[in-house]
């Protein structure tokens, strides 16, 4: 009898059907979990974003006025909804134990059920365990000790009025100061005094608490620095927010050995704290006036504003405490 014979290349032909099978299976997969594995990096990316605004908020928020656990969780919670695609996520907890200091955790909450892990992966055929993704952010504030100030003057510590209402302060000429004086040509020259800038170029200084600042020779504002008051060279200073630093005492009375003869141009400040000043008019010298509501009166010389908690630029500033001082903070992330 003749036995019928198997073709060999239909026995090949049904193996590279299989392989292929397999391979089509384990390629659906990887493909699964490549599309799973950036929805899960995009969600956590979500989550850390909203975890670093919540926390950068809520210790804007604590600094400038205090906070309670209830207002700290509902910034956190709008902060963190705020910056997800689905406007929806889960603020595991708000830690304020540390004092200057707010972690914020976040976790997953699906836009659709609300459910708190991600829903309708790809992975799912293949038995995948759902995915909870989270985040955390701590966040710190300090009260500035070394920084640049964008305008080059000092306040005295008694005109330092933290109260929410605006204030002259006056400087050389017209009025008599906090300090009870007319501090036309006085060594301590009145409500604020002009500092030395940087180098003697532009019209930065650098101060820090703790430490003294040369004045800057004349009554007058200091050389080169004229168009930072001038409204229609520089218009965006009024109402403006800026640090200033704050004097506690001058070298007058201080060891002539350190100060030499404390007068003129060798006149120092020694610096307390740093205050937020709101501009909101001005009365100096040449073209450095702004006063439209006629706040000033005669020969009065000075600024107007509101002193005010101000977080400053923290690319201006190197130093901080956590010791209350002063009314201007620098925040920022910690991890």
């Amino acid at each position: 009898m003749r036995r019928i014979m198997a073709d060999p290349e239909s026995r090949e032909s049904g193996a590279a059907g299989i392989l292929v099978a397999l391979m089509m299976l384990v390629m659906i997969g990887a493909g699964a979990l490549a599309v799973d594995a950036g929805q899960i990096y995009v969600e956590r990316a979500q989550l850390q974003n909203g975890a670093d605004a919540a926390a950068l908020a809520g210790v804007d928020l604590c600094a400038a006025s205090g906070c309670s656990q209830a207002s700290a969780d509902a910034l956190a919670a709008a902060l963190a909804n705020s910056n997800s695609n689905d406007a929806k996520s889960t603020v595991q907890s708000v830690d304020l134990s540390v004092a200057g200091q707010i972690s914020v955790t976040t976790s997953t909450k699906d836009g659709t059920t609300n459910a708190g892990f991600l829903s309708k992966m790809f992975a799912s055929v293949l038995n995948a365990p759902p995915a909870t993704v989270g985040a955390t952010a701590t966040a710190k504030w300090l009260y500035v000790t070394k920084g640049i100030s964008v305008l080059p003057l000092t306040f005295a510590s008694c005109e330092f009025k933290d109260d929410g209402m605006p204030h002259k302060v006056f400087t050389q000429g017209g009025a008599q100061d906090c300090n009870g004086r007319n501090p036309s040509n006085q060594i301590i020259p009145g409500g604020f005094a002009w500092l030395d800038p940087d180098g003697n170029t532009g019209c930065n200084v650098t101060a820090e608490v703790g430490q003294w600042s040369p004045t800057s020779a004349g009554e007058g504002v200091p050389n080169g620095c004229i168009d930072l008051f001038n409204p229609s060279i520089n218009p965006s200073l009024a109402g403006s927010t800026v640090a200033l630093p704050v004097y506690k005492y001058t070298c007058n009375g201080m060891p002539a050995a350190q100060f030499g003869s404390c007068n003129g141009s060798s006149v120092q400040y020694y610096i307390e704290k740093w205050a937020g000043f709101k501009i909101q008019a001005w009365n100096l010298t040449g073209q450095a006036k702004y006063d439209p509501t006629s706040i000033f009166r005669g020969n009065e010389k000075g600024l107007y504003g509101t002193f005010m908690g101000y977080s400053a630029d923290p690319n201006l500033f190197t130093g901080g405490s956590t010791t209350p001082n002063g009314n201007v903070i620098v925040i920022g992330l910690i991890k």
